[in-house]
């Protein structure tokens, strides 16, 4: 199985019952969190066939706590290079480390977005497009998995504003 990452914004904080609660459903491989902007959201390492599973095993032990629903799901994009050899799969650390540091490759790598005692963080998306434009590598721009995960929570989440969750549930029922 692989390991995926990815995060699901919840609509409000848990209390702390509910945090107990969100665990034991099964929510031990992710870490709740707050953004700068005041969202909450959940940070998850999720082994899974896909991507799309992951997603929807986290969501489901979301939903077993009364009050709390997914608004939102998204990647991380801050990764070291390290991280970002992990989500390529087809490069070493060391491989990206000489493209950064122009021994490799035809120059003009990604400047990391944070710097700091020895500890680079670069943005996975800039990485990513550099190593398809520049390289020529076989990476896809975006998660279309995310993509569309995030697209149907929104959906559910204006569903649930109308009252018609059991309307769209039918409708997605019907078009699936």
């Amino acid at each position: 199985m692989i390991t995926w990452d990815f995060r699901v914004t919840l609509n409000r904080a848990p209390t702390r019952d509910e945090l107990n609660a969100l665990f034991e459903a099964g929510l031990d491989d992710c870490t709740v969190s707050g953004g700068t902007d005041g969202s909450i959201y959940v940070l998850c390492d999720r082994e899974a066939d896909s991507m799309l599973d992951a997603i929807a095993s986290v969501i489901a032990q979301i939903k077993t706590v009364p009050g709390l629903w997914p608004i939102a799901v998204g990647e991380d994009d801050g990764v070291t290079l390290g991280d970002a050899a992990r989500r390529h799969g087809g490069r070493t650390q060391a491989s990206l480390r000489q493209l950064a540091a122009g021994q490799r490759g035809p120059g003009g790598f990604p400047a990391p977005l944070i710097e700091a005692d020895n500890i680079r963080l670069y943005s996975w998306a800039e990485i990513s497009e550099w190593l398809r434009t520049r390289m020529g590598d076989d990476i896809p721009p975006e998660s279309p998995d995310v993509a569309l995960a995030d697209a149907l929570v929104r959906l559910n989440c204006r569903a649930r504003a109308a009252h018609r969750e059991d309307g769209l549930r039918h409708l997605f029922e019907v078009i699936a």
